[in-house]
This record gives C-alpha cells, structure tokens and sequence, in this order.
C-alpha cells in the first residue's frame, strides 16, 4: 500500500457521502441556503487547500526514495489527509450547505485509522530505524501535544 492508494481508500468514500449529503438535503430536502456559512466555508477550503498543496509540494521533493520529514511533515505523517479532515472536507461541508457530510469526515477518520498501520508497516520496511525515530518523533495525523504519537 503506498500513499496513493491509502488517500483513495480515505478519501473518496467521504467526498461521496459529503456530495451525496448535500445533494440529499439541497435538492432533496430543500433546505435553506446560509451565506454567511458558505463565506466562511469557502475561506475553510482555502486554507485547507493551502495545506494541501504545501505537503504535496513537500512529498514531491522526496521522490518517493526519501523519507520527508520537513515541511508540514515537521508536524504529521500524514499531512496531505490531515489537510483534507481539518480543511478541505469541513470547508465544502459548509459552501455545499450539508450538515450529513459531516459524516464523511467521520467515515474518513475510521477509514483512515483501520488503514494506517499497513502503509506505516511498509515505510517501516523500506526506511527502517529512520522511520521508527520518525514516528516517535510526529504525531500521526493531528500535531497535538497531549496525544501520544502513535
């Protein structure tokens, strides 16, 4: 399992249920559209997607032969995904005016903590005691200093 293909198991059931949420409850259901909620969603995304493109342009300087451990990498092993729970998924949840996509992060997360140790398994294969210091060093997903780091 490489990176690639851990986002696509996280990533794409949530953005499913975050559109499907919205098109449930906006062409559905009706539901009033906030304005005010979409400004700050759509400030949310960027932010998100500034995030994102950091970590990308991150990884990127590896090549996949290095392990990266600069940039948002400093912070989490998996930065890219934490840009997409924290910013992006929040972020269109409130310009798509859907309160069930909410559920695609939820979904996210537990797809993302049942998949995780199997890509941390082969970085740990090909990287070794490099990445073993790595992971006692960055949190896994969320910088928070109370957390343990695995």
């Amino acid at each position: 399992m490489n990176t690639k293909s851990l986002a696509c198991k996280v990533l794409v059931p949530a953005y499913g249920i975050i559109v499907a949420g919205s098109i449930l409850e906006n062409l559905l259901l009706g539901t009033d559209w906030f304005l005010l909620g979409s400004v700050i969603g759509l400030l949310w995304l960027a932010v998100g997607v500034a995030g994102l493109a950091l970590a990308v342009r991150e990884l990127r300087k590896g090549e996949g032969y290095t392990l990266v451990e600069s940039g948002p990498f400093a912070w989490s092993r998996n930065p890219i995904l934490a840009a997409n729970l924290l910013g992006i998924m929040p972020g269109l949840c409130l310009v798509l005016n859907t309160n069930l996509g909410i559920l695609g992060i939820a979904v996210a997360m537990f797809l993302f903590f049942k998949n995780v140790g199997d890509e941390e398994v082969e970085l740990e294969d090909q990287f070794g005691e490099t990445y073993q210091a790595y992971r006692e060093r960055v949190s896994r997903l969320f910088p928070l200093p109370s957390c343990p780091k695995n």
